[in-house]
Order: C-alpha cells, then sequence, then structure tokens
C-alpha cells in the first residue's frame, strides 16, 4: 500500500524489516539464517525482481537497527513468537503453522429487493468466498539451497449434513524454490502451484491503494493486533505489515531470475497463467455469449461455487525483464514485456492475444523520487484488427525541503487500444474490446470508470496530486486531488462503486455462483455488479448519436480524497477517530473540483467515519458511520415514471467490540444497519442489518 506523505514522515525502521523479509520469502523462499542466497534484506530491497511501491524505493536497513523479527512469513503476519523462534531454529527440515478462523454472519433485509424476498434471512458460517476455515502453512527445506511450500485449506460450513460439505485441499497448490549463489551472480527458481509475483506497473503489477478506506470491516486475512491496528493505520496508513499477498499478483507456473550479475544486471523470464489466464470452469468460448446483453438480474447465486467441465484450450502468459542498477543511491531502469494468449478453438488457429512493451525507471534525483514507466501494448482477435496504443506516467515524490508541504505529483496518458488485464491500469474502456469476451466474472468495474485518485484508467490523460500535514503528532491531514480527459469518445456507459454497504451487499449476492461465467448482476433495474467484497453500478448516458448509439463527447473525470485522523487519550486509554470525504464527478467539460451542475453526468460522494475505543486493555469499541450520495445528470439515463435520473441516498451504522483474548486470539464482532434508496427509480431500495462475529487464532 501506498502512503500519502505527510509533513512529517517517521521513519519506522521495524515496518521496513517486517517488509523486506516479506518480499524476501516471496522472491526466494527463504528467510535470512536458511542459507539465503540474499543475506540481507537491505540487499533484496534494492536487487528484488518485485516492483515496490514508489514511496518505498531504495530503502536502506541499518544491520544494528534492525530487529530480530521473523513473524512474518510468506508474506503473512502471525502474531505470535512461537513461529518466530521455530523458524529460526537450525537444521529444520519442516516447519507447519496457520490459523483457525471462525466466521458467523446472519443478516435480516426487512425491505428486500422486489422478488428476491426468500433471500432476506441467512445465518450461516463463513462469508460467501473462498476463505478457509482453517489455514494450515507447511514449509519444507531439504537443503540450503531448495524449500517449498503450499497452504492447506480447510472449510466446513457447520451445516449438519454429512462430511460431503466439507472442504480439505490444498489452497494455492505446492510451490518449489531454488536458490543457487555463482561467481557470476545469483540465480532463482520458483515453479508449481501460486506464486505472488509482479514485474512492473503496466505488465503484471496491482493498483497500490492509498490508506484511503474505512477499516471498520476486518479483511479475512488480517492478524491480531489489538489496537496496534489502528495506531499503525494512524501512523503509516497500513492496518500492520499484513498478508502482502494482495499486493501482488497470482501467478502459476515457471519464473526464473537472476541478480548480482555482471555491471549489476538483473533479470526475470517466466511462462504460467495469471487470474485472466487461468479459465474460469464451465467458461463460455463465444464471445458473444459471455454476458447476457441485456444485464437481467436472473436468480440469486448460492454459494457453492464453480461447477461444470474445465476448459482445455491453450491459455498462457509469458514475458519476464532485464535491467541495471546504478549509482549510489541504486538507481534502476528496466525492459519489462509480456504476451498472453488465449485459444478459441481446440487447434488454436483463432486465438485472443494482447502484448505489452515497456521501460521502467526508479531514480533518485537530490532528495526527490522519480518513477515511471512508458511503453505500448497491443490487443487483437478475430473481430479486432491489431492496434497499438501508448501508456506513460511520470511521478515524483518531492520533500517539503522543496515545497513547504511534501508533494506527490502523477501524470499520465494510456491510450484506449492499450490493453492489458493484469497491469494496475483498469483497461474496460473500450467498449470495441470489451464485446469481444464480455465482462469476466469478479470484474469491478467497465466503461468510464470512477476512479480514486492515483487510479488509473485507459483512454485518458490525466494528472494526480497529493499532499499531506502532520500537525503534532496526534492529528494527521491528507488531500488528494485528480483531473482526467477523455483521449477519444468512447464508451456510453459510467461506472462508480457503492463504498458505504458494498461489502455487506456482496456477502448476498455473491459474485461467484455456480457455474458462473459472467458478473453477478443484481437489483430490480439489472444495474449492479457484485465482485469481490464490493458492489459497483453501471450508469447509462444518452447524449449518443442516433444512428449509431455511440457516445458523442469526450468526458472529463474529478475525484478528490480528504483524509483526517486524530488520535488521543482519555485517561490512559487510547481513542482512534478517522473520516474520509471522497468526491468523483464525470462531465461534459473540464472543472477545477468535483461539481454536479448542468454539465454533469454523474456525481458521487461519500463520507466515513470510524472511532476506535480502547475500554480496557485488549478491548476496543468499534464505531461507523457512513454516507453516499449518488446523482446522474441530465444525460443519463431517466426512469419512465418519475421521468428524473438515479438520485440514490444510503446510510451504514456500525457498532461493535475487538477482544484480544490472548497474544494470538482475537474475537470481532460487528452490527451493522443499512438504509438505502434512489429518489428518482420507485423499486431501487433496500434496508436491513447483518451482523459478524469473527474468533481467530494463530498457532
Amino acid at each position: 500500500m501506498v502512503r500519502p506523505l505527510t509533513t512529517k514522515v517517521k521513519n519506522n525502521q521495524s515496518f521496513k524489516y517486517l517488509l523486506a523479509l516479506m518480499l524476501l520469502f516471496l522472491t526466494t523462499g527463504q528467510l535470512p539464517g536458511q542459507d539465503a542466497i540474499i543475506e540481507h534484506p537491505s540487499e533484496f530491497l534494492t536487487n528484488s525482481p518485485t516492483t515496490l511501491p514508489p514511496d518505498s524505493l531504495a530503502l536502506t536497513i541499518e544491520e544494528e537497527e534492525a530487529p530480530l523479527n521473523l513473524e512474518v512469513i510468506a508474506g503473512i503476519q502471525y502474531d505470535t513468537s512461537f513461529v518466530g523462534k521455530k523458524l529460526r531454529k537450525r537444521g529444520q527440515k519442516l516447519t507447519i503453522f496457520g490459523y483457525y478462523r471462525l466466521f458467523g454472519y446472519g443478516r435480516n433485509i426487512t425491505d428486500p429487493y422486489p422478488g428476491l424476498e426468500q433471500f432476506d434471512k441467512a445465518y450461516g458460517f463463513g462469508d460467501g468466498y473462498r476463505e478457509p476455515t482453517m489455514s494450515l502453512s507447511v514449509f519444507g527445506r531439504p537443503n540450503g539451497k531448495t524449500a517449498f511450500g503450499t497452504e492447506l485449506f480447510l472449510f466446513s460450513p457447520y451445516v449438519g449434513l454429512g462430511s460431503e460439505d466439507n472442504v480439505f485441499s490444498t489452497n494455492l497448490g505446492i510451490n518449489f524454490y531454488g536458490n543457487f549463489r555463482t561467481k557470476h551472480g545469483n540465480f532463482g527458481v520458483r515453479a508449481g502451484g501460486i506464486h505472488w509475483y509482479n514485474l512492473s506497473d503496466f505488465t503484471i503489477g496491482v493498483y497500490q491503494i492509498l490508506d484511503r478506506y474505512s477499516i471498520f470491516d476486518r479483511t479475512p486475512w488480517e492478524g491480531v493486533t489489538n489496537n496496534l491496528k489502528y495506531d499503525s493505520y494512524f501512523r503509516t496508513g497500513s492496518t500492520s505489515a499484513g498478508d502482502l499477498r494482495w499486493n501482488n499478483q497470482a501467478f502459476q507456473g515457471l519464473i526464473i531470475n537472476g541478480a548480482q550479475l555482471p555491471g549489476n544486471i538483473s533479470f526475470d523470464l517466466f511462462w504460467g497463467k495469471t487470474q485472466p489466464n487461468g479459465a474460469l470452469t464451465n467458461a463460455i468460448t463465444d464471445p458473444s455469449l459471455s454476458i447476457p446483453p441485456t444485464l437481467d438480474a436472473g436468480s440469486v447465486p448460492n454459494y457453492l461455487g464453480f461447477a461444470g467441465d474445465s476448459r482445455s484450450l491453450d491459455n498462457f502468459i509469458t514475458g519476464g525483464k532485464i535491467g541495471k542498477t546504478f549509482g549510489k543511491k541504486r538507481n534502476t531502469v528496466f525492459y519489462n514485456v509480456i504476451y498472453s494468449e488465449t485459444a478459441l478453438d481446440s487447434i488454436t488457429n483463432i486465438s485472443r492475444k494482447y502484448q505489452v512493451h515497456t521501460l521502467s525507471l526508479n531514480l533518485n534525483v537530490a532528495k526527490v523520487k522519480l518513477t515511471g514507466e512508458l511503453g505500448a501494448g497491443s490487443y487483437e482477435s478475430p473481430t479486432y484488427t491489431k492496434k497499438w496504443g501508448e501508456a506513460l506516467k511520470i511521478r515524483a515524490l518531492i520533500p517539503k525541503e522543496y515545497t513547504f508541504l511534501p508533494v506527490d505529483i502523477q501524470l499520465y496518458q494510456i491510450s484506449k487500444d492499450f490493453f492489458n488485464q493484469n497491469g494496475e491500469i483498469a483497461t474496460n474502456s473500450n467498449p470495441e474490446i470489451i464485446k469481444d469476451f464480455g465482462v469476466v466474472a469478479g470484474a469491478n468495474g467497465v466503461g468510464g470508470q470512477l476512479a480514486q485518485v492515483n487510479q488509473l484508467v485507459h483512454n485518458r490523460r490525466g494528472i494526480n496530486i497529493n499532499t499531506g500535514l502532520d500537525l503534532g503528532g496526534d492529528f494527521i491531514f491528507n488531500v488528494g486531488w485528480g483531473l482526467s480527459k477523455e483521449l477519444d469518445v468512447a464508451s456510453t456507459q459510467l461506472t462508480y462503486v457503492h463504498r458505504i454497504n458494498g461489502l455487506a451487499l456482496s456477502r448476498i449476492y455473491n459474485p461467484f455462483p455456480e457455474g458462473a461465467v459472467s458478473p453477478t448482476v443484481f437489483g430490480p433495474y439489472g444495474r449492479k455488479i457484485s465482485f469481490f467484497r464490493g458492489v459497483t453500478e453501471f450508469v447509462q448516458t444518452t447524449d449518443l448519436n442516433p444512428a449509431t448509439a455511440e457516445a458523442l463527447n469526450k468526458k472529463y473525470f474529478n475525484a478528490v480524497d480528504l483524509q483526517a485522523k486524530y488520535k488521543t487519550k482519555i485517561g490512559d486509554r487510547s481513542l482512534f477517530l478517522f473520516y474520509l470525504g471522497s468526491f468523483g464527478s464525470a462531465s461534459s467539460k473540464a472543472e477545477a473540483l468535483p461539481l454536479f451542475n448542468d454539465e454533469s453526468y454523474l456525481f458521487v460522494q461519500y463520507h466515513e467515519f470510524d472511532a476506535y475505543l480502547e475500554i480496557f486493555p485488549k478491548f476496543l469499541l468499534t464505531g461507523y458511520l457512513g454516507i453516499e450520495d449518488a446523482r446522474g445528470g441530465s444525460f443519463t439515463e431517466f426512469d419512465l415514471e418519475s421521468q428524473l435520473p438515479l438520485n440514490q441516498f444510503g446510510t451504514g451504522i456500525g457498532v461493535g467490540f475487538d477482544w484480544t483474548l490472548s497474544k494470538s486470539t482475537g474475537l470481532y464482532f460487528r452490527h451493522r444497519w443499512m438504509n438505502f434508496k434512489d429518489k428518482s427509480f420507485e423499486l431501487d431500495h433496500f434496508k436491513g442489518r447483518e451482523v459478524t462475529i469473527e474468533l481467530k487464532t494463530f498457532f
């Protein structure tokens, strides 16, 4: 995660060391003390094939400052010293550890969507996603140069119908690691199951979100941290060192890398599959059938998972990078390339394919950190002629010595013909490409997306600026601003995310139903789409060419994020107060700020307040208030009865507690009340509440 700059950034060596250890194990499969190639995390950070967030470049860790803490293994933070002590023990061939997570869920929707009343009440275990009740991590170390690892996945729905309902399998396959030190350089091999991997932002990478999100709802991969979670979020923007796998792409196949070669050259080569190449079971190969053209709501899915025959057509991605580290400040420059191909017939005569070529750089000029990437990509299929499109960005992190307040500024331009399903750029805005394969299950947006500050979308030229202010260590204020413009007239649809109650809705209308080949579309008007832990909504624009039904005008997109974080004491008890205000708009002309006026297509604002109060040691009360307001303009779809565009208002109110039962065990309770209504579209409303209780223990 990328932490916004403030005028007072603290040097947290513990967090840096944890980060280094996680990245070290993810890349080499080994930890210090295991005869790993890389003897110290600081060496790893400057030679790693893993892409780091731009504002964590060139980290250095002094030997005397690095604490001996090995409780972060394979990207997961384990909250007991037992794990660290066990892994430090020499001569070990096999290590087993993990966690147990009992997640109880209940809902009572008192005002459900029309036609879906039968789903208004549900009580059970599990949140409807592929999250284990128990996870066992197994790491083997046959010798000093090889290692292997796997996760055992156990899930029980506690329905009492028999053992056939219980799941016990490997979660992510079995991974193998090999490391070899030679006088010519250091080499690594990774193969087998799922590896968590980034190449570069534009090739294989993920959007590194800023710390502008509510932390009231726990994520399945969180640890047991008492009030340290909220203190860490206040100081760094991260709830903990956490599970860094979610900041990388899942990859299955073979990865070969080399570092410290003559001339400080390093390289990566890979062949295999990322998620878009994984081939959904029972997937449809005919592009015209990938998504219902009318976006009908259909039936509410169950939580049984995928079914049907596996797709056996060729589907792979390959590529790599080569680059050089130079200068005292460890600057880097890399050439990156990927090539993806999906066969559409059994003899691989017809296929969809795309490729991306880029140059990425990380430079330290005086005290300014410069990062950037520029390149081009193309997409082609039987129905789409191959076209090349450019993609470029440059980002500068300027310290307060030069500008009074620290400034993080990013400039970018990305063509609508640049396409890649594996990078940080959202490439769902070109309707000619999207109609080739539809919107895949789990997609969180299509068309003109209202993106967060620093989130990149193709077919746009734009700028993002972030800065922050730390007032005495107890109050932190951050602000982000973004403005972008479409390069070409393209999509007739806009998309925005329901942030306030989206997680609760996605638990009801799960995005991965049985036999899924397209998104779960629901709601009385068929406009809402459920994705992993969230819900997004389409808005249809109406200023179209009457002959072709294509868009007539380019659109401008604004985004502003305001965040305030406050920490104090009531007596000797901690109190944390967090506020996030987010504003986004799409308009027919450029505006300095997100506004709702005659030129607006869509305006959305969110306000979220979190409160965490320590009542007694290891017990905290939690509170949440969320407000969401979305309004459509005069050139968006009107309701037939009211003759008005969408006018939505939603609230979420939550209370709960965190109870740390021991160093490795916690109990977490959340109760949320939800209310949503579109004042223009009569059927679009719901009201209800949900309760979750989570017991989590690490061992």
